[in-house]
């Protein structure tokens, strides 16, 4: 009997990493499939459609800026939810939907620049920026962390009182840093992890709120 255990768990360690493999290929075409069915062009619109539900940060009338908006999924789920006035940035833009779009480096955009393009202060601030990952989990982590920060920069400049900051996150030993540098202006940060973002995966994103300076 104990053979047989052994030989069984042999097995299934041979077969693990093709299992692996078979079902994140699965999560993947679950979620762009829902995606495509409902017009959109990501299938990363679900994470934030989920961090909507459970935390109702955007704001129905209200000014948002979008980093990272190409190719526009999270820019068409705003303007869906009621933004009073949307300014996305990218390096693309996305095609065919309202709202404004500027063409540039979030790391290199003056901050004035987006708003006197959003008329205002903003409200919200969302981004779903993310490096080219290169499977180099430390090297990958350090420059999200990079853009995180920028978004947090930006959201600093940007941010009316009380307004709200959505940000991408990759795990690693810069997060827990990230996430205490956004509670010192910031009444409260949640990390959520979406259902559509792979279990395995080391993303999360901050959810910070009540913004007050500094």
């Amino acid at each position: 009997m104990d053979a047989l255990a052994a030989a069984h768990g042999e097995t299934l360690g041979c077969a693990h990493r093709p299992l692996e493999a078979l079902l994140a290929r699965r999560w993947r075409d679950h979620y762009t499939k829902k995606a495509q069915d409902a017009g959109y062009s990501a299938r990363s619109v679900f994470k934030l459609e989920e961090i909507q539900r459970r935390t109702r940060v955007i704001p129905r009338g209200g000014r948002v800026v979008d980093l990272g908006c190409f190719p526009g999924s999270w820019s068409r789920y705003l303007l869906e939810q009621g933004v009073g006035v949307l300014v996305g940035v990218d390096l693309k833009i996305p095609e065919g939907l309202d709202g404004t779009y500027i063409q540039g480096d979030a790391l290199l955009i003056e901050p004035q620049r987006i708003l006197d393009t959003l008329g205002g202060p903003a409200r919200l601030v969302c981004s779903d920026m993310a490096p080219g990952t290169t499977g180099n989990r430390l090297g990958d982590h350090v420059k999200q962390i990079l853009l995180a920060r920028r978004a947090m920069e930006l959201a600093r400049e940007l941010l009316a009182p009380g307004g709200a900051l959505v940000v991408k996150v990759f795990e690693g030993e810069e997060a827990p840093l990230f996430l205490d540098e956004l509670r010192a202006c910031f009444r409260r940060v949640r990390r959520i992890k979406p259902d559509a973002t792979r279990k395995r995966s080391v993303e999360f994103f901050a959810v910070a709120t009540g913004f007050t300076g500094g």
